[in-house]
């Protein structure tokens, strides 16, 4: 089999992040690979688990392959033997990339229909072509949180558990059990709404559609795919361990503030470098990402071990950022109270140095087609 050798720069291994990813290799491990490109001088530029790096090989593949490889040595500079030929992204040997490709292009936001049924001319036009009353609102946004809500812990468990990344294990679960109450689940409710619009859609027949009087229902119809594309696209990303063995949840939680609906993302992943010392010594980072108005984006990197906590904020604007110092004092006050150890609390304007929560799926696509 053919062997990849990795260029790597002085500056580039000596990059914190990068760095200590490398020295998590172990020979025999195996990774996968997509050929983001590939220069005329045989170079191919790799993405393995978020990171990009540029890798030189004599072989025949091109943009958008996935590949196989094992960790064949790391001295003096890492190589990669190619345990399975190049097969392009979407292939039928690898079925979940040829889901992502699909999905990826199609992501919206989850908060997207909800905002479009709180706008009362659009919703009544909504409700008269799907022939619903306006008590289906109400059950639908009976299982959207309020902004408040998510400040309490057990309230925000509950939006995680309906956020729908746990539907179909809910409905495995239903099915063994035989009749237990079904738990309120967002993915559940747009897959209704869904085969509703397409209902709608099929009984107003083409000649609606040829003239133009499906286009209200057919825009909507696209928002709501696009937040179950990026619900789907969650628990794929769930299901797939990065290089290390480690998974991640990724949840996008919408919330009503007023008469707006906006999301909370998250983003929760355990290290997978090895079992804890003792129990309960799990180490836990999570993201957060907040796009408020008046406030704009606001994002928090936590750090947990045990009880041990290290919060970080970023406002992308000044004034927030400023509030954010001014109480960053009364928020440590409230960890502690909730029986944390917190080691360092710090707020910061700008952004977050680093990848974007959905970083790991976004190589799927290629942007410059």
């Amino acid at each position: 089999m053919e062997e990849l050798q990795l260029a790597l720069t002085a500056a580039r291994v000596e990059q914190r992040n990068f760095g200590l990813w490398l020295k998590s290799w172990q020979v025999g491990q195996v990774l996968q690979a997509l050929v983001a490109d590939k220069f005329p001088s045989g170079q191919l530029v790799l993405r393995i688990g978020g990171h990009q790096i540029t890798a030189t090989a004599d072989i025949p593949v091109q943009k958008g392959a996935v590949l196989t490889l094992e960790v064949s040595s790391l001295a003096p500079t890492p190589s990669l033997k190619i345990l399975e030929a190049a097969r392009q992204a979407g292939s039928r040997a690898d079925p979940l990339s040829g889901q992502l490709q699909f999905l990826v292009p199609r992501q919206g936001s989850v908060a997207d229909p909800f905002t479009a049924l709180l706008d009362p001319v659009r919703s009544a036009n909504i409700l008269s072509l799907l022939g619903l009353k306006s008590d289906a609102l109400e059950a639908l946004f009976k299982n959207i949180s309020r902004f408040d809500q998510l400040a309490d812990p057990k309230q925000l468990r509950r939006a995680v558990n309906r956020s729908g990344l746990f539907l179909e294990p809910q409905l495995l679960l239903l099915d063994q059990s035989r009749g237990a109450p079904f738990s309120p689940d967002l993915k559940a409710d747009l897959l209704r709404l869904l085969k509703q619009i397409d209902q709608a859609l099929a009984r107003r027949g083409s000649g609606a559609a040829k003239s133009g009087l499906n286009e209200p229902l057919s825009a909507f119809r696209e928002q709501v795919e696009g937040a179950l594309s990026t619900i789907t696209l969650h628990q794929l990303a769930t299901r797939t361990p990065d290089e290390r063995g480690g998974c991640m949840w990724l949840v996008h939680i919408p919330f009503q503030m007023d008469e707006s609906v906006h999301c909370l993302s998250l983003s929760i992943e355990k290290d997978a470098a090895g079992p804890p010392q003792e129990p309960g010594d799990e180490e836990w980072n999570v993201l957060m990402n907040l796009d408020l108005p008046r406030l704009g984006v606001i994002e928090a990197e936590l750090f947990l071990r045990g009880q041990k906590l290290s919060v970080v904020l970023f406002s992308e604007r000044e004034d927030t950022a400023r509030l954010m110092s001014n109480q960053v004092s009364h928020l440590r006050t409230a960890l502690e109270g909730r029986g944390l150890e917190v080691s360092v609390l710090l707020s910061h304007q700008g952004s977050r140095a680093g990848e974007p929560l959905m970083s790991r799926l976004r190589e799927c696509v290629d942007e410059s087609v």
